[in-house]
C-alpha cells in the first residue's frame, strides 16, 4: 500500500510539473506557449483585436485566424537576450489566396525599438494555394530573409515551422527538415530584451494570416529537429 501511495503521488507530482510546461510557466531556457484561451498565454497578459476564436482541433485547442484583422499580442518577448534561441510555431493554414498572401504570423520585436530590430517567422501562399516558409530576422547592424518560392508545401495541413539563430548563422526549418541558411551578424544586441510577440498578423496591423495557431515555442539554444516539438498530445489539460 505504502509503494503504491508513493507512485500515485510522483504520477500526479508529473503531471503538474507537465501541465506548468504546457501551459508556458517555462521550460529550461525559454517558453512553450498553448494558445487555447484569448486571455493569458505562457502567463503573460494578452491584446485581442478583432475576433479570433478558440478551437478544438485533432490537435487540441488552437487559436482560429481570419485573416482579416485578427490578432493576439502577447506581452513578452521570450527571446529576450539570448544570444542563440529557436522559434518554432505549431499552425494550420487555411486555402486564402488571394486575401491572404503575405502572413506574418509570428512577430517578435519591442515596439519602441528605434533600430526595429525583429525576429519573425512569415508565409507566403502561390495562386496554387501553396505554402512557404520565410523567415526574417533584423538585428542592430544587419539583416536576413530566408525565402524560396519553390520549397512549397500543402495548406490546410498541419505543419512545423522553425528558425534557429546561433553564432551569427540563421536558418529555417519547415516540417522538421532544413530548408535555407544564411550568415547574420549583429553588434551588440541580436533584439531588446524586453518586448512583445503578436501572433495572427504584423504588430503594426497588416498581413493578416488565415488558419489555426496551437502553439508556439522558444527555447535559448539552437535546437536540432530531433528536439523540435513535432506534436502536442491532443487531449491533455491542465485546469
Amino acid at each position: 500500500m505504502r509503494n503504491y501511495r508513493r507512485s500515485t503521488l510522483l504520477i500526479s507530482i508529473l503531471m503538474v510539473m507537465l501541465c506548468m510546461v504546457l501551459r508556458g510557466q517555462g521550460t529550461a531556457g525559454g517558453e512553450l506557449w498553448l494558445l487555447d484561451n484569448l486571455e493569458v498565454i505562457g502567463s503573460h497578459r494578452v491584446m485581442v483585436s478583432g475576433d479570433p476564436e478558440v478551437m478544438d482541433t485533432e490537435m487540441g485547442s488552437a487559436v482560429m485566424f481570419d485573416g482579416d484583422g485578427d490578432r493576439l499580442l502577447v506581452d513578452a518577448n521570450p527571446i529576450g537576450g539570448a544570444r542563440e534561441f529557436t522559434l518554432e510555431v505549431l499552425f494550420k493554414p487555411t486555402a486564402s489566396y488571394p486575401e491572404n498572401r503575405e502572413p506574418r504570423f509570428v512577430h517578435i520585436q519591442d515596439p519602441d525599438d528605434p533600430q526595429q530590430k525583429r525576429v519573425m517567422i512569415e508565409l507566403r501562399i502561390n495562386e496554387q494555394n501553396l505554402c512557404y516558409l520565410d523567415g526574417f530576422i533584423r538585428t542592430d547592424g544587419d539583416d536576413l530573409a530566408l525565402i524560396d518560392e519553390t520549397l512549397t508545401h500543402p495548406s490546410g495541413e498541419w505543419h512545423h515551422a522553425a528558425i534557429t539563430f546561433k553564432q551569427g548563422t540563421f536558418t529555417t526549418y519547415m516540417d522538421g527538415k532544413k530548408e535555407l541558411t544564411g550568415q547574420v551578424s549583429y553588434m551588440d544586441a541580436i533584439l531588446s530584451a524586453s518586448g512583445k510577440t503578436s501572433l495572427g498578423g504584423r504588430m503594426d496591423d497588416r498581413n493578416w494570416f488565415n488558419g489555426l495557431i496551437r502553439a508556439v515555442r522558444v527555447t535559448h539554444a539552437a535546437l536540432e529537429p530531433a528536439d523540435f516539438m513535432s506534436s502536442l498530445t491532443p487531449g491533455v489539460h491542465c485546469d
